[in-house]
């Protein structure tokens, strides 16, 4: 179990490190782009396309899932630190 904190907490500040970083910055921004541009079409396509509809739903999906996935191996990352941490705290204890 240790090994696995470890592991999911080193993945996490990885992570984070790549959100903090120009390509993850840019990526993110172009993420960000991609949900207002399909929310912008969204607006104006026509209703009885549902191929075009399925598509910009996707499109926005996809651009919020990046994000929501970077963010998930954040916190996780953080929260198996704490456990491990107070793992160490109890063996040492």
């Amino acid at each position: 179990m240790i090994d696995e904190l470890i592991a999911e907490a080193e993945i996490g500040d990885e992570a984070r490190k790549f959100v903090e970083s120009d390509l993850g910055k840019t990526l993110l921004g172009m993420a960000q782009q991609e949900v207002a541009r399909a929310q912008e079409e969204l607006e104006t396509v026509d209703p009885s396309d549902t191929k075009k509809l399925i598509a910009l739903q996707n499109q926005a999906k996809n651009g919020r899932n990046f994000e929501q996935w970077l963010n998930e191996l954040i916190s996780k990352g953080e929260q198996a630190l704490i456990l491990w941490k107070q793992e160490r705290d109890e063996t040492n204890g």
